[in-house]
């Protein structure tokens, strides 16, 4: 709701609320030791898979997603849910499951094509097909939500307040006058809104500037070459290649364009990184255009990866950290192998990129 709400008096409100609870300044300090947490047990999964078959490669993703779904748990519900009864579907479901169902389903509803979209004309015309897949998909969602609403309500309820995203969201309620529905809404969208040459020259800046001792996000401004790395990999691989839609209230003229009020208008993410007006041989990847002389502050708004101006994701702050510091432990303690041939592999275009199959890597803890 945040994300797609008009800019008025609902967004602020959303806005504000999450920025307080989770994502502003003081709520990600208070959150750091959970981050840390969640990269510490990436590795200590990683360092087990490797110690029980040095030789295979792994699947990375499934390794990272999890502990990154049970970080996002934490926040917004106050625990990492490992399983919860949902009424609705006359059973227990796990963590498996409710990933499942919140983040994937839905993220896979949203792209989801109507054909109406592409000829407003025929917009009266049904499309039960596309009608029915949102129709199940919602109802998943709001069981799953409910149920996972209603245990920490009880949690709550017999004292047990936490710093959390629906304690915070249950207490401002009723000044707020935000409904039930939106109160699910707004949680299930913060749960689900994640060379060998270069590896080495991250790992020499690392050793330089921590030693031997783990990188934390207090290091980080002292390590320009892990930031050039997050922001080339930002703009070769946007993890949102299409902004999401924006709705024209008034006429206005953009960039020479006449656009009229009711236009829904849709920022080509990929588009604008692959411009070679904007950047020199943007298909290639370079961190080093975000270093040295010819690298200029602004350079870092070119990439639209998380937005801009007033509508840029509430996120981002909390997603650089986590991903600077998971990628700077990652190299700290061990050595990256792509499998052969997942290199060439492309990019899938949903409404977040993906690699169309995960990559699978060869990992060697350093100094082994």
């Amino acid at each position: 709701m945040v994300s797609i709400s008009d800019y008025g008096d609902f967004y602020k409100m959303a806005k504000r609320n999450i920025m307080l609870a989770i994502l502003g300044f003081n709520a990600q300090k208070h959150f750091c030791d959970t981050r840390e947490r969640m990269v510490s047990n990436v590795l200590s999964s990683l360092h087990k898979l490797v110690a029980v078959d040095p030789h295979s490669p792994l699947n990375f993703r499934e390794v990272y997603t999890t502990e990154l779904f049970g970080l996002s748990l934490i926040q917004n519900l106050g625990e990492d849910v490992c399983s919860v009864y949902v009424e609705e579907f006359g059973r227990e479901i796990s963590k498996e499951e409710i990933f499942h169902v919140l983040v994937h389903e839905i993220l896979s509803c949203v792209v989801e094509p109507d054909w109406r979209d592409y000829f407003p004309y025929l917009s009266w015309l049904p499309n039960k097909s596309f009608e029915t897949i949102v129709s199940s998909t919602e109802f998943r969602r709001d069981a799953v939500m409910n149920a996972l609403i209603k245990r920490q309500k009880e949690r709550i309820a017999r004292g047990e307040a936490r710093i959390s995203y629906i304690d915070f969201l249950l207490e401002a309620k009723n000044s707020t006058q935000l409904t039930d529905h939106q109160l699910m809404l707004l949680l299930a969208e913060s749960i689900a809104a994640a060379v060998d040459t270069v590896l080495e020259w991250l790992y020499r800046e690392i050793r330089e500037v921590c030693g031997g001792k783990a990188v934390t996000e207090e290091d980080l401004p002292r390590l320009p070459y892990l930031d050039a790395v997050l922001h080339e990999t930002l703009r070769l691989h946007s993890p949102v290649p299409v902004l999401p839609t924006r709705f024209v209230h008034d006429d206005t003229t953009l960039a020479g364009y006449d656009v009229p009020a009711g236009t829904q208008v849709m920022i080509n993410v990929f588009g604008c990184h692959m411009d070679e007006e904007a950047w020199e041989s943007p298909g290639e990847w370079s961190p080093e255009r975000f270093l040295g002389e010819g690298f200029k502050l602004a350079d870092r708004y070119k990439t639209l990866a998380f937005g801009a101006g007033r509508r840029t994701c509430a996120g981002s702050q909390q997603a650089v950290s986590i991903a600077c510091v998971a990628i700077a432990r990652f190299v700290q303690e061990l050595q990256w192998t792509l499998r052969e041939g997942d290199g060439d592999k492309e990019d899938t275009m949903q409404y977040t990129a993906l690699k169309l199959h995960p990559l699978h890597v060869h990992l060697k803890p350093r100094g082994s």
